[in-house]
């Protein structure tokens, strides 16, 4: 994206996204702690079909979708190149270690979130959300 996020993004990024919590791998994944975190995201995607591209592609239908795959959406060289199929697993990843690093020469800006529980409440959520 160019020019960087909204200050608000920002700030809820900077911040960790909406109170982080720690780490439970064996808890249940949360999709309304999910939807809390995707408030930073929202600036940027939307999540229904009619709701179009933003700074980013719509997710909708997002999971088993290649990357740079939704018409409509100028993608960068790097993403639509990636071989990337978007799932549970790829999500996540991308939020662990940030698309500077998965996605190297993408628009997407530098963000992680550390962490994991919060990460699988992240891709609970969008998994209800972005289905048809």
């Amino acid at each position: 994206m160019r020019g960087g996020l909204p200050l608000a993004a920002l700030l809820l990024l900077a911040a960790g996204g909406p109170a982080l919590g720690d780490d439970a791998p064996n808890a249940a994944p949360d999709a309304e702690r999910g939807k809390a975190l995707f408030r930073a995201c929202a600036f940027c995607h939307t999540l229904t079909p009619d709701g179009g591209n933003r700074a980013g592609p719509t997710l909708w239908r997002l999971f088993g979708r290649p990357a740079g795959a939704v018409a409509g959406y100028h993608y960068s060289a790097a993403l639509k190149g990636s071989g990337i199929v978007w799932d549970e697993a790829a999500v996540a990843r991308l939020f662990e270690i940030g698309p500077d690093v998965m996605t190297p020469g993408s628009k997407m800006p530098m963000q992680t979130i550390t962490s994991a529980a919060d990460r699988r409440d992240l891709v609970e959520y969008l998994k209800e959300a972005t289905a048809p």
